[in-house]
This record gives structure tokens, C-alpha cells and sequence, in this order.
């Protein structure tokens, strides 16, 4: 059911250096699935692009709160999503979309890439609160450690949940950084995925990124019907 919506910021918070959440309190329970998002509506005045964008929802149907979070650019909505403080109310319309976690998968392998994690930061803390028993992997994908939304709450996730890993692989600065690096490829799938072809991909972050993974798992025989994707356009 598509509600219309109008709640209360109720914390905001720098993600990353170009990143800002903002959480708004639920007075009732919103019925969402894992990986929906909703049109946001801000008070701007913006002729050319209008004042509505769809954003993922990153928090779980578990939690108690509503969580967006989007790359600030110099566009009138995201300059006013970024000046958003406590108090201030947002309207909703939602929740919206397909691309949601498939509960009864045994394997799921998340390719995620900057601000395209929001939905899968949803879809992994449901796992973790609804102890689900599918094996689920994240491959996140940055230019820069900096970059990493979220970066204290993976640890906790994968504490919680024995079914979960998640791997950072960094592409440009990688200067000090332990971890993988470069591009999600064919040989990190394999590394983590160990029944690639039934296993359920996810593909979440820029269009060019999103054709190119979903490309390399057709050429890798994943059949069509286990790649799911969504593109974040316009950041």
C-alpha cells in the first residue's frame, strides 16, 4: 500500500565527506520490504528539475526510524537536504519498487558501489534482525576508504550475523589502506560466491557500473532471472 507520509527529522549525520543521512521518526509502522524506496518531497523551489526525487530507504523494516542518505550535490534538493535539521518535516509518498531481498534465497551476493549501498544497508540489517539463514555477501566498491557509507556499522552486522560478509575493495586512493583493491571483478565474485549459478545477485550503484557488473555476470553464465539491479541516476 502506497502511503502518504509527513514526518520529523529526527537526527542527521555526516556520512562521508560528500555523504548526509537523515533519520525521521515513525509514529506508526510503515509496511516496506527490504530494498523499496520512496519519493521524497523537500520545500524548494526548482523549476527545471522540481522538488521530488526517489530515494532508497537504508533502514530495515525492523527499526524504529525512517534512514535516507544521498550524495550532496550542488542541485536546490540536495543543497536542502543537506541544510535539513531536527524538527523539520519531510514528506513521503511510498514505499515503491521491486527491488527487494528475496527471504527464501539460500545465497545472495550484494555488488554495491558508492551511495548505491543505501538499499543493501537495508536489506543486510533486516537479515541480521530477522536471523534469515541465507548465506549473504557484500562487495562495496569505492574510490577511496573515506568514501565507505555506514563504515562503523558493517563490523557490527557481521558480528551479528555469521551468515554475513562484507568486502571493501578500493579503486583509487589506496595509499595506507590494507584491503582489497580495484574494481568488483569476476575473480572477487568467485573468491566469495560458492554456487554462482544459483546464487541471487543484486547490482545497486552508478548506471555505468551497474551495465558493467550485470554484463560480466551473463558472461560469467549467471542466468538472467538471478540478476537484480538498480541504477542511482542523477546524484
Amino acid at each position: 500500500m502506497v502511503l502518504n507520509l509527513e514526518l520529523p527529522v529526527v537526527e542527521t549525520k555526516q556520512e562521508t565527506p560528500d555523504v548526509k543521512s537523515i533519520k525521521l521518526g515513525l509514529n506508526e509502522k510503515v509496511d516496506c520490504k527490504p530494498g523499496q524506496y520512496m519519493m521524497v518531497e523537500l520545500d524548494v523551489n526548482d523549476p527545471e528539475n522540481g522538488n521530488i526525487r526517489s530515494l532508497s530507504i537504508a533502514s530495515s523494516p525492523t527499526e524504529d526510524f525512517l534512514l535516507f542518505s544521498t550524495k550532496i550535490s550542488q542541485s536546490i534538493f540536495k543543497q536542502k537536504f543537506n541544510s535539513l535539521k531536527v524538527g523539520d518535516k519531510v514528506k513521503l509518498k511510498g514505499p515503491m519498487g521491486i527491488f527487494v531481498l528475496k527471504e527464501d534465497a539460500k545465497e545472495i551476493v550484494l555488488l554495491g558501489g558508492g551511495i548505491g549501498i543505501t538499499p543493501f544497508r537495508d536489506m543486510i540489517k533486516y537479515a541480521c534482525d530477522k536471523k534469515l539463514a541465507i548465506k549473504l555477501t557484500l562487495l562495496y566498491s569505492n574510490k577511496t576508504p573515506a568514501d565507505i557509507v555506514y563504515k562503523d556499522e558493517w563490523p557490527l552486522f557481521e558480528k551479528e550475523n555469521p551468515n554475513l560478509k562484507i568486502v571493501h575493495t578500493i579503486t583509487d586512493n589506496t595509499t595506507g589502506w590494507q584491503g582489497r583493491t580495484g574494481r568488483i571483478n569476476e575473480e572477487l565474485i568467485k573468491e566469495f560466491c560458492s554456487d554462482i549459478s544459483n546464487a541471487i545477485f543484486y547490482i545497486c550503484g552508478p548506471p555505468g557500473m551497474v551495465d558493467g557488473l550485470s554484463n560480466l555476470l551473463k558472461t560469467m553464465n549467471v542466468p538472467q532471472s538471478n540478476i537484480k539491479i538498480e541504477k542511482f541516476v542523477g546524484y
